[in-house]
């Protein structure tokens, strides 16, 4: 399936670390104007403003030996986190990355993980010194399952236990300041697992038999979490799922989702605002808002692909899909045309982005896609104004309007104000 994250590490392609900044500056226009929110065959112009994100999006390159980030996590607007894979030698195959940022991406150090890990899948941070990264130990596809912690912002990195039959883990979700919740593999299940202890996990529900892999891991609280996954449905094809949960994740529901669904890849989850008790709606001020109960009035986001097809990279049109009451119903939505395949979304800034591939036929490799306004309203995704990236981007991490990290293959780009 085009951009399926599975069990085990997809072939790294080898491309050179040191990309070419001249030909990857982004010099998005910024300004009060409102972006198009017309057709989704809309093409952006390099005048069309960002609005109401506020900078300009930067490309960086990744140190060496980095090759590829699949996904990023951000605690502040300054210190982010990222894994993902480093570039194959002569003498030995790719292994297992982790990066920092303490500069909101502008540049990243490499940090050293026990050498046992394979390679990594998902990061997640609970505060600027709490983080958890998940994946598999060894290269040979068939686990255990790693998951790491840090304490000290990354200054040392500690591989935990995680239950026996643990084969993978592949989503990895914390909540600020409080407990991380993961999605593994676990005697052939997509099982939540969840910390006891400052150095163990234990299994906790299953998702639906369904389920094969998890792709990606919301929460909004301890208790209500969403997940998207694959569902096999012939040797070489498989559809996307989303499973919820209101207890922590001892059991899962699945949700329905739009006919023509294909890989789901990311998701996102925000608690919803309702009228506040007493409040006056109409033509006047606005009324005061108040934070909904973290289930129904949850406001969710998944991004993939129509592509059902293994293996076929780049042959879909993307897909996001839109929910304003926790996952009750999902909306299709327009998104640009150029985009095959969303790989990751970030909402935590109240709009949306998402990053992922673009078509086959298209120059470049990476897309960046946004929205004017919270994804409840149906608003038409459009792509950013940025000069061509010649990679795909797996994932991003946005806080605020004016600090968002995106990360994929040899290079990263991050919103700086201004």
């Amino acid at each position: 399936m085009p951009g399926l994250r599975t069990s085990t590490p997809a072939p790294i392609r080898r491309v050179a670390l040191v990309i070419a900044l001249a030909a990857l500056a982004t010099t998005a226009a910024c300004g009060s104007g409102s972006p198009r929110t017309g057709s989704a065959a809309s093409t952006p112009t390099a005048s069309e403003p960002l609005a109401p994100w506020q900078g300009t999006l930067t490309t960086d390159t990744l140190p060496p030996p980095v090759q590829s980030l699949r996904a990023v996590a951000c605690a502040t607007a300054k210190r982010c986190w990222a894994v993902g894979s480093t570039s194959a030698t002569s003498s030995g195959s790719s292994g297992p990355a982790l990066v920092a940022t303490t500069d909101g991406g502008a540049t990243w150090t490499v940090q050293s993980i026990p050498p046992t890990v394979g390679y990594l899948a998902g990061v997640a941070c609970a505060s600027p010194r709490s983080c958890t990264a998940v994946g598999q130990v060894g290269q040979t596809g068939v686990g255990p399952g790693a998951v790491l912690t840090t304490t000290d912002g990354g200054t040392t990195w500690v591989l935990q236990t995680v239950p026996a039959g643990t084969t993978d883990v592949t989503a990895v979700e914390c909540r600020p300041a409080g407990r991380c919740t993961a999605l593994g593999v676990v005697a052939g299940r997509v099982t939540t697992l969840s910390p006891i202890s400052s150095q163990g996990w234990v299994a906790r529900g299953a998702l639906p038999a369904q389920a094969a892999v998890a792709t990606a891991l919301t929460c909004t609280d301890g208790t209500h979490c969403w997940a998207t996954a694959a569902q096999p449905v012939d040797v070489g094809h498989a559809i996307g799922i989303i499973a919820q949960t209101a207890d922590g994740g001892t059991t899962w529901t699945l949700q329905p989702v739009p006919p023509g669904t294909g890989a789901l890849q990311g998701i996102d989850c925000t608690p919803g605002r309702s009228p506040a008790p007493g409040s006056v709606s109409g033509s006047g001020s606005p009324s005061t808002t108040a934070i909904e109960p973290a289930g129904n009035g949850a406001l969710c986001t998944a991004v993939g692909t129509t592509a059902t097809a293994v293996g076929g990279a780049r042959t879909g049109q993307g897909v996001v899909l839109t929910s304003p009451n926790g996952g009750g119903t999902w909306t299709s939505v327009p998104v640009t045309p150029t985009a095959a395949d969303l790989l990751g979304v970030s909402c935590g800034a109240g709009p949306c982005v998402a990053v992922g591939t673009t078509l086959a036929t298209a120059p470049e490799g990476g897309v960046v896609v946004l929205t004017a306004s919270t994804p409840a309203t149906g608003a038409t995704w459009h792509r950013a104004p940025v000069a061509s990236v010649a990679l795909p981007l797996t994932g991003v991490a946005c806080v605020s309007l004016s600090a968002c990290v995106a990360v994929g293959e040899s290079v990263s780009a991050h919103l700086t104000a201004g």
